[in-house]
């Protein structure tokens, strides 16, 4: 999602008195640590969509 989208979506929540909670990770660090295999498979078995890995 592109940064305006969101604050769109967050906006139009707290508006309508709706909850909104956000998780922001900063993945750089463990692309320069981890090897990609053991990564990608340990993602896969927990069952994080492909979609958002690839």
């Amino acid at each position: 999602l592109s940064l305006v989208s969101v604050v769109d979506k967050i906006s139009r929540a707290f508006k309508q008195g709706e909850v909104t909670i956000s998780v922001l990770l900063d993945f750089q660090k463990i692309f320069d640590t981890v090897q990609h295999k053991i990564l990608l498979s340990k993602l896969l078995r927990y069952k994080i969509a492909a979609p958002l890995i690839v």
